[in-house]
Formats: C-alpha cells, sequence, structure tokens
C-alpha cells in the first residue's frame, strides 16, 4: 500500500508477487498489485488479478469497480494496440526507409513521442531489443547530424525506463559498451542523455529511481551485485583513461555523486564503504591531483568542483568512526605518496591540486593535512619561485586554507605579505588569485561592520580591481574572470562594496555574461554576490536581552552596517533583477553542490520579494528555475525554492506561472509548505498558490491537489482562530476545490462536521472569510439532502440565518440569501421549517429596503419568498397586493435617512 502511495508499483507488483507466494488466496495482495499493473499498464494481468479477486470477496464495491474499470481499460487498449502498431510502422518507414532529411527528423520526433506517451508504444519500438540496436547505429554513425543522434539517445532512455527493458539492455549491450556510450559523441547534450541513460541502468540494478525518492532494494541490489560490480569497475576505469576528454570524467564523477553514496539515495550501505577500502578513492584523489595546466589526463576548470563534491559526500557516507578512519588513512596514505616525491618535476603542483581540492570539499580533512610546516614551507617556496603556475596555485591555496575569521588573522600575519607581492605581479593568472586572497582576507570578519580587517578604501580598491578584470572580457579569459568574481563575492559581505557593485549596471551586466560563458564554473560565487547584496542568507534570531546582557559582560557583539538597512537591500533587490540577475542564476543553476543550489533559491526568493517584476522574474525562467530546485535541493534550500514558487503564483494567473506540466508538479512543494513548523508567511503564499490553481478550469488541477493529500493540511489552517489571514486563505483555496465533484461529495457526506463550519463561518467577523464562507455555502445548498443536514445538524440555525440574512457587507449578505433561497427551493419540508421561525419576517422586510448596493440580495430574498408561495407555504397580504398593483410601499421611510436626504438636497 505504501508503495502504491508513493508511486513505486515495481515495487508493490514485486511485494504482491511475494505475498501470494506465500498465501494465493490473499485478496489484499491480488487488489494491490492488480492496481500496480493497471499503472504500469500491464491491463491484462492485472484485470486477470482483479477477476480473481472478486471471486474470493464477491460483495466487495471496490474490486467490483475495479473490475468494471480494467474491463473497459482493456476494450479501448486493444484499439490502441492496433492503432500504436500502425503509427509505430509508419514512422520507422519514414526515420529509415528514405532520404529526406526533414521527413527522418519528423519521425524520430514522433518514435519519441510515441515510446514517451504509452507502455505500449514503448513496447513496439523496442521490439525485443531491435530498437534498440537501430538507435545505437545512428548514434554511432558519423554520416548521422548530431539533432538525430540526439534523439535516438532520448529514445533509448524512454524504452529503458521501464526495469525490465533496462535489465535486457544489459544483457544485449554487456556494461562496458554501455559505459562506453558516454564517448560516442562529443555533443554536451548527447553527454547528458548518455548520463541519463546510465543512470536508468543504476535505477535498474537496485529498484531505486532518486526522482521519485524511492529507495533502493536491498534485495534486488544483492540479485545484481556482480553486474554492479562490473558497472562500479569500468567507471573507475574511465575515470583515468587518458583518451577520455574532461567532460566524459566530469560524467563519470556525476554518476559516483548520484549513485554511490547510500546517505544521498543511491545504492545499499557499504558498496562506498567498498569503495573507498579498494583502489575508488584513491582513483578520486589521482584525479583531484590533475589540473588543465598540467595533467596525465585531460580535466578541465570545472572537474575540480566536481571532484570536491564527490569527496565531501563520500566522506559525510562514512557514517561511523571506523568508516571515516579507513577514508582518513586512504587520504594520508595518497598524501604521503606525494609527499615522498614531492621534489620530483609536477609533484608541488600536484600537491597544491589535492590539497585545493580537499579544502572545497571535506574541509576538516584538507584543513589537517595543510597545516603542516612541511606544507606551508612549500606553499612559500613555491610563492617566491619565478614558476608562475607555481605562485598562482600557491595563491590559490593560501585563498582555500582561509576558512573562518580566527584562521584569516593567522594567514594574514603569514600569508599577507605573499599574497601582496604575487598581486603585483605583471602575470594576470598570478595576480588575480593573489587578487581572489587579499579579497578573501579583507572580508574575513563577515557582514559584522566592527570586525573589518582592512579599511575601507582598501576594500573598495579591491572591488574596482575585481571590476576591471570583470568588464574586459576580450582581454581576459574565462578562468581569470571568474577568480575576479569569487574575489568580489567575499567583499560583497561589506555593504558599501554591495552598493558598489548595484550602481554599476555595467559591472552588473559583466556578472551576466560570465555566467553564460561559464555555467556551473562560478555557480557559487555568483550565487554568493546575489545573496550577500539582497541580505537573503540566514541570520540568526537576536534577542534583545542577550544582547544588553553581552554588552554588560563586554563581550563581542556583531553590529550591522548602516547601508544593510531594509530602504537599502530594497533597492539592490530591484537593481539586481533590472540588470539581469534571473538570467544569471538560470544560467549557472547546473550543479551538483547542494550548498549552491540552497544560495540560488535564496536569491530567488529575495528577487520574489518584489511583486511588481515577477513578471520580468517569470518570463526569465524563474518559476522553471524554482521548481528545479525544489527536486534537486536539500533541507533549507527545498524550502526556499519552494517558497520562491509560492511567492510567483500567489498573485498571478498558474497558466502563464505554471504552463503545462508545471501546473501539476509545482502542487506538492506547494503541499510541503503547509507545516506548522515553517513560517506563516510561507504558509499563506502556499495556500494563496494552490487557491490560483484550484481556480483553474482544469478538474484535473483539483484533483491533484487532492491526490497530494492537501485538504487536511489546509484544513488545519481553516480551523486556526488566531490567524485570521491563514484561516481566510485556507477558505478561499477549499471554495475553488469545491468545484471538484470528489472533493464536493466528501464535504456533504453524513459523518464530519465540515458542511455545518462552512455553514458557521459565513458569520465570521473577517471579512475574507466571511465571503469564501458564504460562496461555499452557497455551493453546497444546491444539493438536497446538505440543505436538510444544515437544519438537522445546526441546533441554531433560526438565529444564524437571521444574522447571516442581515450581514453588514452587501456581497456577503447576497451569498447568504442566495443560500437560503437555495434551501428553500430544495425541498417543501426544508421551505416550512425556514417560513415557520422569524427568518420569513427578515426575508420580507430585506424586499422592502430602499437600497442600490443591497438590490441584488433583495432579489434573491424575493426567489425565496416566491418559492415558499409556490409551495403554498405563505400567500401575500392585501397589503402586499395592494403594493404589487400600484408599484409603491406603504412601509414609513427611515426617518435618519429622510433627513439625510434632505440635508444632500439642501
Amino acid at each position: 500500500m505504501v508503495r502504491l502511495r508513493i508511486e513505486d508499483y515495481e515495487g508493490a507488483e514485486s511485494d504482491c508477487t511475494k505475498a501470494l507466494e506465500i498465501d494465493g488466496a490473499d485478496t489484499k495482495a491480488l487488489y494491490r498489485r492488480s492496481l500496480a499493473r493497471e499503472q504500469l499498464d500491464k491491463i491484462g494481468p492485472a484485470f486477470q488479478d482483479a477477476k480473481e479477486a472478486l471471486r474470493l470477496q464477491s460483495k466487495d464495491v471496490k474490486i467490483k469497480e475495479l473490475c468494471e474499470r480494467l474491463m473497459k481499460a482493456n476494450s479501448e487498449k486493444l484499439k490502441k494496440i492496433a492503432s500504436t502498431e500502425n503509427k509505430v510502422k509508419e514512422m520507422f518507414k519514414l526515420a529509415f526507409d528514405q532520404n529526406d532529411l526533414e521527413q527522418k527528423e519528423k519521425a524520430m520526433t514522433n518514435i519519441l513521442v510515441l515510446a514517451r506517451d504509452s507502455e505500449e508504444g514503448a513496447r513496439r519500438i523496442w521490439q525485443d531489443g531491435k530498437g534498440l540496436e537501430i538507435m545505437l547505429n545512428m548514434v554511432k554513425s558519423k554520416d548521422v547530424p548530431e539533432n538525430l543522434a540526439l534523439t535516438a539517445v532520448r529514445i533509448i532512455d524512454e524504452l529503458i525506463k521501464n526495469r525490465s527493458r533496462a535489465m535486457k539492455m544489459i544483457e544485449i549491450l554487456s556494461l562496458p559498451t554501455i559505459t562506453r556510450l558516454l564517448t560516442l559523441r562529443e555533443d554536451q547534450q548527447i553527454l547528458d542523455a548518455t548520463s541519463i541513460i546510465l543512470q536508468r541502468v543504476f535505477n535498474a540494478l537496485a529498484a531505486m529511481d532518486r526522482t521519485k525518492n524511492i529507495k533502493p532494494d536491498p534485495d534486488v541490489a544483492e540479485q545484481n551485485k556482480v553486474y554492479i560490480i562490473r558497472l562500479i569497475l569500468e567507471l573507475e576505469e574511465m575515470l583515468t583513461d587518458s583518451k577520455y576528454s574532461a567532460k566524459v570524467r566530469e560524467a563519470v564523477i556525476d554518476l559516483f555523486i548520484k549513485n554511490l553514496m547510500h546517505m544521498d539515495g543511491g545504492i545499499p550501505r557499504g558498496w562506498s564503504w567498498k569503495f573507498v577500502e579498494d583502489r575508488g578513492l584513491l582513483k578520486l584523489l589521482h584525479v583531484a591531483t590533475q589540473i588543465p595546466e598540467q595533467y596525465d589526463y585531460p580535466v578541465s576548470a570545472e572537474t575540480r568542483q566536481h571532484m570536491a563534491i564527490c569527496l565531501s559526500r563520500l566522506n559525510d557516507d562514512m557514517v561511523f568512526d571506523n568508516r571515516r578512519a579507513i577514508y582518513k588513512e586512504r587520504v594520508d596514505q595518497f598524501f604521503g605518496t606525494i609527499m615522498e616525491k614531492i621534489n620530483e618535476p609536477g609533484y608541488k603542483v600536484k600537491l597544491c591540486a589535492l590539497l585545493i581540492t580537499l579544502l572545497q570539499g571535506p574541509v576538516d580533512i584538507g584543513i589537517n593535512l595543510v597545516t603542516n610546516e612541511q606544507v606551508t614551507g612549500i606553499m612559500l617556496q613555491m610563492a617566491s619561485s619565478d614558476d608562475l603556475l607555481h605562485q598562482s596555485l600557491a595563491a590559490e591555496l593560501i585563498v582555500a586554507a582561509i576558512a573562518k575569521y580566527e584562521r584569516a588573522t593567522t594567514i594574514l600575519k603569514i600569508g599577507l605579505p605573499v599574497l601582496k607581492k604575487l598581486y603585483h605581479s605583471e602575470n594576470h593568472d598570478v595576480k588575480v588569485r593573489a587578487l581572489m586572497g587579499l579579497c578573501k582576507c579583507a572580508s574575513a570578519g563577515g557582514d559584522d561592520y566592527s570586525r573589518a580587517t582592512m579599511e575601507e578604501e582598501a576594500v573598495l580598491k579591491l572591488a574596482a580591481t575585481c571590476k576591471k578584470f570583470l568588464l574586459d572580457i576580450d582581454k581576459y579569459s574565462v578562468t581569470i574572470r571568474s577568480y575576479a568574481c569569487e574575489g568580489l563575492s567575499y567583499l560583497s559581505l561589506d555593504a558599501d562594496v554591495k552598493e558598489y557593485i548595484v550602481d554599476d549596471p555595467l559591472l552588473l551586466q559583466s556578472l551576466v555574461s560570465l555566467a553564460k560563458n561559464t555555467g556551473a564554473l562560478c555557480v557559487y560565487t555568483l550565487a554568493s554576490i546575489y545573496v550577500n547584496l539582497t541580505n537573503s542568507f540566514e541570520k540568526p534570531k537576536v534577542d534583545e536581552e542577550m544582547v544588553k546582557l553581552a554588552k554588560f559582560a563586554k563581550h563581542h557583539v556583531p553590529e550591522g552596517h548602516p547601508k544593510d538597512a531594509d530602504a537599502f537591500v530594497k533597492r539592490r533587490r530591484r537593481f539586481l533583477i533590472e540588470n539581469g540577475a534571473v538570467t544569471a542564476c538560470m544560467s549557472v543553476s547546473k550543479t551538483e553542490s547542494k550548498s549552491a543550489m540552497e544560495k540560488l533559491a535564496r536569491a530567488l526568493l529575495a528577487f520574489a520579494e518584489e511583486e511588481d517584476l515577477r513578471g520580468q522574474i517569470i518570463s526569465e525562467g524563474g518559476a522553471k528555475l524554482c521548481l528545479q530546485l525544489y527536486k534537486e535541493a536539500e533541507g533549507e534550500g527545498k524550502i526556499k525554492a519552494a517558497h520562491a514558487l509560492a511567492k510567483l503564483g500567489c498573485a498571478a494567473d498558474p497558466n502563464i506561472v505554471f504552463s503545462g506540466q508545471r501546473m501539476y508538479e509545482v502542487v506538492k512543494p506547494m503541499v510541503e509548505l503547509l507545516h506548522p513548523d515553517l513560517e506563516g508567511r510561507s504558509n499563506y503564499d502556499a495556500l494563496m498558490t494552490l487557491t490560483n490553481l484550484a481556480s483553474v478550469n482544469q478538474d484535473s488541477v483539483r484533483k491533484r491537489i487532492l491526490k497530494e493529500r492537501a485538504v487536511p493540511k489546509i484544513e488545519e489552517y481553516w480551523f486556526m482562530t488566531d490567524h485570521e489571514e491563514l484561516r481566510a486563505s485556507a477558505a478561499e483555496c477549499l471554495l475553488n476545490l469545491l468545484y471538484c465533484e470528489d472533493f464536493y461529495k466528501e464535504i456533504i457526506k453524513p459523518g464530519t462536521d465540515r458542511l455545518k463550519l462552512w455553514v458557521l463561518y459565513s458569520a465570521e467577523e473577517n471579512e475574507r472569510l466571511a465571503m469564501a464562507s458564504s460562496g461555499g455555502f452557497v455551493m453546497l445548498t444546491n444539493d438536497q439532502e446538505a440543505c436538510k443536514r444544515i437544519l438537522s445538524e445546526i441546533k441554531s440555525w433560526p438565529e444564524l440565518f437571521q444574522e447571516l440574512a442581515m450581514a453588514e457587507n452587501p456581497e456577503v449578505q447576497r451569498r447568504c440569501l442566495m443560500a437560503i433561497a437555495n434551501m428553500v427551493e430544495s425541498d417543501e419540508k426544508v421551505a416550512a421549517e425556514i417560513m415557520a421561525t422569524e427568518v420569513f419576517r427578515v426575508l420580507v422586510a430585506i424586499t422592502k429596503l430602499k437600497n442600490k448596493e443591497r438590490q441584488e440580495g433583495q432579489k434573491e430574498a424575493q426567489r425565496a419568498l416566491d418559492a415558499a408561495e409556490k409551495f403554498g407555504l405563505i400567500k401575500p397580504t392585501d397589503r402586499q397586493l395592494y403594493e404589487l398593483k400600484n408599484n409603491l410601499t406603504t412601509v414609513p421611510e427611515d426617518p435618519i435617512v429622510h433627513e439625510e436626504e434632505n440635508e444632500d438636497e439642501s
């Protein structure tokens, strides 16, 4: 049942099969296996299970409904099979039996759609593996254009989403061939698509799926352990093979990041431990010693980031002390090997590269190694040498070693003279790295105004130098500009530098340009700049009493900069959005770094605060990026991304903000924001966005909201008496959900107090809550049984109806009168009960009002009286007949109103 709920249909089918092996007459197992098979498009076997379950329990309504549904699905499927088979044959002819390139492209696209849309289509294309071979031959052939090859790879990906076909592919092709798919084409899109194919292979071997949060099955992984070992070994071999490009190497590292770590949703526990114990970690460390300027096999400037993330996650997966000890022992062993050969050519470079990577990844291990007198000596020796590569690496290592304020003050004594010397180098690579180091030293006090390590003028001078590197695109390489960007990110903690950056549109545009050119290389630094400029970093809650106590005890208390006030922050946010910050975030968003994702999410949430600029954010892809970050980020980053989505959707048309399939995908993050531990603002924005989604004229969106079990969470806020705005927004959301027939039936069904609450809340003082509740009251009184229940369940209904009929707000009054009229029209007995109370006199009085604002309400009151008259419950008096005949009233006017009219005339 749990597997069905989390949409792990293959797992549910497997569990039910195991249960049926123990007891073949288990009705629940048959019923749930039938449901799972229905979702897997195995209609025939699903129908067999349902029939057997019905034979065992012939009176079960749910099983009967399932049988009927599967009978219809089976007949529809037979028709579809004939249609799909013809379509596949036709598309294959167009794709492979003629030479018109345009026709081939259309046909291949149609084959991809057929594979994606239905299991039957995928099965017809697969053809017992023949379809796989045809697509692979297209990818391998150099005569086939890149776009066709990419479509062929995507078709293979769609085919092997099915676990049984993925396992069949392993048998047909063998794992060495599958892993080498990464090397068939140099195009980045094709490389990304083949990486997904390898991910599918990992998913199949361990019965897992990270995208659906389906954890690996230890039993399945144990059965396929030979394949898993072979797959890991093949990827290890590719890691250190010189004939493969840097992009292929990075793709292999990313596959290890996604699959090796059990604590991060990868294959079962123990595989990462074996990887560390064997040669896997040593191979990773060997890659960590490579740099683009000096390598044994190709690497790029981005390889180090991929490697740092992988080493950090691998270290985190060593959850026990003895495992951490083995990890550290392997690193120390590798480090010792390099130190033994330190005087040989190239080994000093390897040492620096390794330490920089470790300091960017598993920091504690890196710090332990770098705080070594011998390493410090080598670092200073390299900095003072004439070798420019040695100088730049030494500067970078000094920068990496500065982790906290306390550590920065120590490094300032040792490394500052070295950095200053290197800063005056004529070589741009050396100069920019030294500049980055000085920037990091300058920012070591963080945003604490009282702990600045340099004079304000010196800090602004460093920012101006960073700007010089960033603006001259033609003169300086992308790598140099990315280092300058990193230096600026450290300085952006200073409020004066923040103002300096936003006051220069050219500098802001240069950051956008750098993001487009570098991609993930500067994701963390660029996100840091935007987070710092918008002050969206994590701020500790300040207790004023504790601050006073700390000052009295003469402890240090952080001081905020005057230019970090709200007005300054708001201005900076607007400048950033107007100068392409969202576009820059989109350009750098493809990263495996969870901390970088969190920073991007924080920045986007800050941007979304500007309500009048949300349209620009959406048009530049902000909503799409927020949804991507929600899916890939963790912890706080996930929450911030969801909140940013909520802000973008809370006051806009969902058809524009969340077009197409995205409208369904955004429901889950909104529901997750409805948590009592989260701040009220995020709850409110999520409720407003769900309200907008539920207003879309598509019942499927409302059903998706119900499927995500949003209603109980929304109702929690509906019941809150101490949060009026949350309560009102919850009522508005539930009102829109009433348009869904399933939810409507649930409300009017006896057994809960929900129907009663809709009526009672119509009398609340909060106008928003009363408006929404009265709207629900109107809708629910369209059902005759609901009308009867209202009178039977609400004992004080006569007094309540009188209050509702005389509501101060004209629109609330109109809605409540409409609901009362619906009730009177619904049933003679209900009408008789209502007309036997003072409500009748109130309705008569309302029809005689002279008030333009309440004319619509009067019509509804008259409708109620007309319905009662038709039932023969009331008759007009002689005076009423006289009034109707002569179109006048005998009711004296209110003297106060008369006096006011006279005053107006005078």
